[in-house]
């Protein structure tokens, strides 16, 4: 069983799990609204998603982001 989410305590950094495999995580809240990053599981369920949306273009800001792989968590423990 999930915790439901605490509108009062939303903050950067929480992460959501759908049944269908997408991946949400927060990325800020700013007077009241959150900003998230959302991963899908595949192409399909994405493009499911998004089929009754109208496409915006490219957001230069988020296209100036460095890749996921600068986001992926790494294991910094020390080798021997």
């Amino acid at each position: 069983m999930t915790d439901p989410v605490d509108s009062g305590r939303v903050s950067s950094g929480d992460e959501y799990r759908f049944p269908d495999g997408t991946r949400e995580v927060v990325f800020e809240t700013n007077e009241g609204a959150v900003l998230t990053v959302r991963e899908y599981p595949s192409v399909a369920r994405f493009e499911g998603a998004v089929s009754e949306a109208s496409s915006r273009g490219t957001h230069a800001g988020v296209k100036e982001l460095p890749d996921v792989e600068a986001f992926e968590e790494r294991d910094e423990s020390p080798t021997k």
